[in-house]
């Protein structure tokens, strides 16, 4: 199995889930991992991983996405049929980072970037209004979220999967209690 995993806005490869699920995927042979620092600009990001798409093959893959890299999950998961694992995902991702046009930091190099009108609009293009597979889909969302309402995720994603965690935050801390959760669902 072949994952790629999508953080989410502001993030970056260094996150806890990501390098979670990385050192999960390295310590089992015959899995790979595509792990990159996504551009700020949608359409980029989404062109990225699509040349990565392009050279799997007939491999088997599927996606991770965490919040921001949900909703490109969402994206991915509908147009190319595959598995994936979203979580805390960004249900309507051009809606909630409206409110936050202008100067943004990484949370992780420190990059500041301007998020702009573009984005957003990006951002719209790539919206799914009605999930046609939601059997591929695993939702984990937990109720504690600080920066989304779980409960448009649990709405958004009403014929998926779920695992709706009691507490919890955006960052799901405890999310090394759902990994093997997570590759059941992408190999099964």
């Amino acid at each position: 199995m072949h994952v790629i995993y999508l953080h989410g806005f502001c993030s970056s490869v260094q996150s806890f889930k990501a390098q979670l699920v990385k050192q999960a995927i390295e310590a089992q042979l015959e899995h790979s991992i595509f792990l990159i620092d996504l551009p700020h600009l949608p359409a980029q990001a989404i062109s990225l991983i699509e040349a990565h798409i392009d050279t799997l093959g007939d491999a088997e893959w599927g996606v991770i996405g965490s919040s921001l890299g949900g909703y490109y999950a969402t994206y991915l998961a509908q147009k190319y049929q595959i598995k994936a694992v979203l979580i805390n995902p960004a249900v309507r991702a051009y809606v909630l980072l409206e409110q936050l046009l202008g100067k943004n930091k990484n949370y992780h190099s420190g990059e500041v970037f301007e998020l702009t009108a573009t984005h957003l609009l990006q951002l719209k293009q790539l919206y799914v209004p009605v999930i046609s597979t939601p059997q591929n889909l695993l939702l984990l969302t937990q109720t504690g979220d600080e920066v989304l309402d779980y409960r448009e995720g649990i709405e958004y994603y009403k014929r998926a999967k779920q695992v709706i965690i009691e507490g919890g935050n955006h960052g799901f801390d405890d999310y090394a209690d759902y990994l093997q959760q997570t590759f059941t669902h992408l190999l099964g």
